[in-house]
């Protein structure tokens, strides 16, 4: 069975295809003329709240990320990522611990948030390897981000052509300060992309340039295309830039 899938996102050491970590995607669409609104309750008050998270070791990271390449100018989807060190942990929006915040000023900050929402997903994803920057570190600000439709028959190669072939050519590309392999594990929904590839960059100047070029490919560049074609379809390209990260 396929698996349904949007986005994705990151983090953990170099090459580190034996690490555990899980990545819980939040969707969240507002009205365009709300999105600074929801921006401002996120850094004020749920941004806190993740970093002492994070501090307790309940969390690796979270990030909220906007995608900026949509067609609706009217609305705005911002993609938060929790990073999880195992799916025993569930701590996805935070608790008050620790925190100078009321219950009442918290619950008032939830109710602003809610009335911004107008549509909202949830992703769960297992981060299956790549590179990025040392623990505790911030990503870049832009990620390039593809949906892939993998035969379930065919993961286990698919995965090995990514992580073997692609991974160590991206990881030579000094545009590239970022890239990350994640599959998705819930929810489930047949003909759905279920891989996420997601590719980091310090600007969109550094993005143009990384496909402006168009060097003259080996023979063996050419084969390991040609063998991924055969495993995967690209179903959609979203592209976000970072708007706060806690780590």
């Amino acid at each position: 069975m396929k698996r349904y899938l949007f986005f994705v996102l990151l983090l953990v050491g170099s090459w580190a295809t034996a690490q555990e970590m899980y990545v819980g995607l939040h969707y969240i669409t507002v009205k365009s003329e709300d999105a600074q609104g929801l921006i401002e309750l996120e850094k004020n008050y749920f941004s806190k709240l993740h970093k002492a998270a994070i501090d307790r070791g309940e969390k690796i990271g979270w990030d909220m990320w906007q995608i900026t390449n949509s067609s609706d100018a009217s609305h705005t989807t911002f993609v938060y990522a929790h990073l999880q060190p195992s799916l025993d942990t569930s701590n996805m929006g935070g608790d008050n611990s620790g925190q100078d915040f009321s219950e009442k000023e918290l619950q008032m900050a939830r109710q602003q948030w809610g009335g911004k929402v107008v549509a909202a997903k949830f992703v769960m994803t297992a981060f299956k390897g790549g590179f990025v920057p040392a623990a505790g570190e911030k990503p870049a600000t832009i990620a390039v981000v593809s949906h892939m439709e993998v035969d379930p028959t065919r993961m286990y190669e698919y995965e090995q052509m990514e992580l073997k072939n692609f991974m160590p050519a991206f990881k030579n590309n000094p545009l590239v300060k970022g890239w990350g392999l994640h599959k998705i594990l819930e929810p489930l929904a047949e003909g759905s992309p279920n891989y996420i590839t997601a590719n980091f960059f310090n600007d969109m100047s550094a993005v143009y340039k990384n496909s402006e070029n168009t060097g003259r490919p080996t023979r063996q560049q050419q084969a390991n295309y040609s063998n991924i074609l055969k495993l995967r379809k690209m179903s959609r390209v979203d592209v976000m830039r970072l708007v706060l990260a806690e780590r």
